[in-house]
């Protein structure tokens, strides 16, 4: 047995003060009658009044009152658990954002088209949870997995390249971080049931040390996991030299390198392409590569290729419902309310009884 509002414990006092009330208007009723004359006059007067019926009006509506209270304040008896559940998969969305993203054979330019491509897919995307991690030199977690769209909006909005320490494209840390965002011990829940997907943006260019080796290693780690890897190739083969911006925007040239020649950044397919089948190579059938090269939407493909994995159960809280049991002081108020209104507070005279009453009031008037 619970109270849900129990802040509402000064409805308690209705019945107590319905009492000072009642006794207030008893005393104010007395006085009155002594102010109008005799008291044996005002007796026959008064007479078919019940002072019994009186008092039993105001018993019925004092508890009628007190059990309003009770139900305002709503009482509950017995309780059960409900898992809140969602049909969906796990998505850590690999965000590349170095320079290398800022080439613009992709129009408006590739981080601009990937972050467009974004902000399509979560729209069509419903009961699945999403997780950001932006990387170029470096790999890290913006956004924990969420269910709520508008807080992955908003860290999305805000990627940019100037924002990164260290330059280059480490894929090998962007795909470790993800494994650890999708199979950390934060993460409550029976995994195994629940399709863990982690996709990645990119052009494909990795300019860390030992990168080649460490990629394939990383990939590894996630097939170990049980995590599948899908990809978003943006750019084009012929590729784009990489743009310099000023703070505001502005184009400033191109990165050149030592010779003075403009540095290009082309994409990279067969190290993605690699990747996707280290990690699920029975999914020979399903497309994991995707490129965004500005020749169509790719929001709807995406969509429906994450649609089509095993959908899953996530456990997103537990909830206590209680049963209502107000009603049970409610009706019993009503209808106690409105047995008082039946009752009359009035007795039934004998006739003998009303003749000596107006007899009296009779010879009461001759005497005056």
């Amino acid at each position: 047995m619970r109270i849900a509002y129990m802040e509402l414990w000064w409805l308690g006092l209705a019945p107590a003060l319905a009492i000072a009330l009642f006794l207030y208007a008893s005393w104010r009723r007395n006085q009155i009658s002594k102010a109008l004359g005799e008291a044996h006059l005002i007796e026959l007067l008064t007479e078919s009044l019940s002072l019994e019926k009186r008092l039993l009006k105001i018993i019925i509506v004092i508890i009628a009152l007190g059990t309003l209270a009770l139900a305002g304040m709503r009482p509950q008896f017995g309780r059960r658990s409900e898992v809140q559940q969602q049909s969906g998969i796990d998505v850590a969305v690999a965000f590349d954002i170095s320079k290398s993203m800022l080439a613009r054979d992709v129009q408006p330019s590739r981080l601009d088209a990937a972050r467009a491509l974004m902000t399509q897919l979560i729209n069509q995307l419903s009961g699945h949870r999403l997780a950001l991690i932006p990387f170029a030199g470096i790999a890290f977690t913006q956004s924990p997995l969420t269910a709520d769209k508008s807080a992955f909006r908003l860290f999305l909005r805000g990627l940019n390249p100037q924002q990164m320490p260290i330059g280059g494209t480490n894929l090998a840390m962007a795909i470790r971080e993800g494994v650890k965002r999708l199979s950390g011990s934060a993460d409550k829940g029976d995994r195994a049931s629940r399709s863990r997907v982690l996709l990645l943006i990119t052009d494909g260019e990795d300019l860390s040390a030992e990168a080649g080796a460490d990629v394939k290693e990383a990939a590894q780690e996630a097939k170990d996991a049980g995590i599948l890897l899908y990809a978003v190739a943006v750019g084009t083969r012929s590729g784009e030299p990489i743009p310099i911006l000023n703070k505001d925007g502005t184009h400033a040239g191109y990165q050149r390198d030592r010779s003075g020649k403009p540095i290009y950044s082309k994409l990279n397919m067969p190290l993605l392409e690699e990747m996707t089948r280290l990690v699920d190579p029975e999914g020979k059938d399903r497309k994991k590569v995707f490129q965004l090269d500005g020749s169509r939407p790719l929001s709807f493909e995406l969509a429906e290729a994450f649609n089509q994995l095993q959908k899953s159960k996530l456990e997103s809280s537990v909830r206590h419902r209680y049963g209502e049991k107000y009603a049970y002081a409610l009706i019993p108020a009503l209808l106690l309310l409105l047995l008082e209104l039946l009752i009359s507070d009035r007795k039934k005279l004998s006739v003998s009884s009303t003749t000596n009453t107006t007899t009296t009031s009779t010879n009461q008037e001759e005497a005056v």
